[in-house]
């Protein structure tokens, strides 16, 4: 099988919906980490590049590619994006005291929501195209 395309549907469908995403949420986002680290919200490249990177490959590992049917690969990546927004999540609701629960609930509903649709449209290239 060709791995290519169905990793790059996956990939291109989480840096998209995220990018429309992050916009929608830029305000609240900025407001958070204004109060966190007192001081506005500046990524670093390098590692969003990482993250970038490593969220595709975890769906597309762990969902598209062992994916035995379009329901079995969302599955697995709804999974996928809850333990992987969840671990994000939690974490910083435990450590960081201005983090909310608000934030924490909505990141994880979200990480879910994209993976599970970043798969969809990796076993997509992966069966059909």
């Amino acid at each position: 099988m060709n791995a290519i395309k169905p990793f790059l549907a996956t990939t291109i469908t989480i840096l998209l919906l995220d990018l429309v995403w992050l916009t929608f949420r830029n305000k609240a986002h900025q407001s958070l980490f204004q109060s966190i680290q007192k001081s506005p919200l500046q990524a670093r490249l390098i590692p969003a590049i990482g993250v970038y990177l490593l969220i595709p490959a975890a769906v597309y590992l762990g969902a598209v590619q062992p994916a035995t049917s379009l329901l079995n690969g969302i599955k697995r990546a709804a999974l996928i994006g809850f333990f992987l927004y969840a671990f994000y999540d939690l974490t910083n609701y435990a450590t960081l005291t201005d983090w909310t629960l608000r934030m924490t609930l909505t990141d994880i509903a979200w990480g879910t929501f994209l993976c599970t649709i970043a798969a969809a449209a990796g076993v997509y290239y992966k069966n059909i195209i």
